[in-house]
């Protein structure tokens, strides 16, 4: 009897692991940590290219009180948001551009980035902007794609 069961766990065993091989791995929920973001005019050799000031950063406080960059549509047509990453596996990030009007916020854009393992992945965004329609306050929502419900990042900016 224990030689039949043993050969029973054997097989059971032997065949979990071959069904494994052809199964494509998904991965658990990603871990992300937002270790920078910038405000640019451009992004070149994936590194932001004009650089709006003041930076921007993670808020903590979401009063929206400190500084924030200033977006001028005389000098571009479009705004980049840059993201320094540190990843432990592969996954999705998304980037949620928020407007506000009539002191209503809305969401414009979504945008979904590949992430892979690394201490300092690089990635972005572009939104188009528009002067007669996109002036005023701004705001990026960064988290992960399969959990935007937890936060990494929210970084705000004004376009005039």
């Amino acid at each position: 009897m224990k030689n039949v069961t043993h050969h029973m766990l054997l097989r059971v065993f032997m065949g979990i692991s071959l069904m494994m091989m052809f199964i494509p791995f998904t991965y658990a929920e990603s871990t992300f940590s937002v270790e920078k973001v910038v405000i640019s005019q451009n992004v070149t050799n994936r590194n932001p290219v004009g650089i709006f000031s003041p930076p921007a950063y993670c808020e903590k406080d979401t009063s929206g009180q400190a500084a924030i960059p200033v977006v001028k549509t005389s000098k571009t047509s479009q705004v980049f948001l840059w993201t320094k990453v540190a990843a432990t596996t592969k996954g999705k990030l998304r980037h949620s551009w928020h407007h506000q009007v009539d002191g209503t916020w809305r969401m414009v854009s979504e945008v979904n980035l590949s992430i892979y393992p690394s201490p300092g992945y690089r990635t972005w965004s572009v939104k188009s902007l528009n002067p007669a329609i996109h002036t005023g306050e701004w705001m990026v929502v960064i988290a992960p794609s399969n959990s935007p419900e937890k936060i990494l990042c929210i970084t705000r900016f004004t376009v005039q």
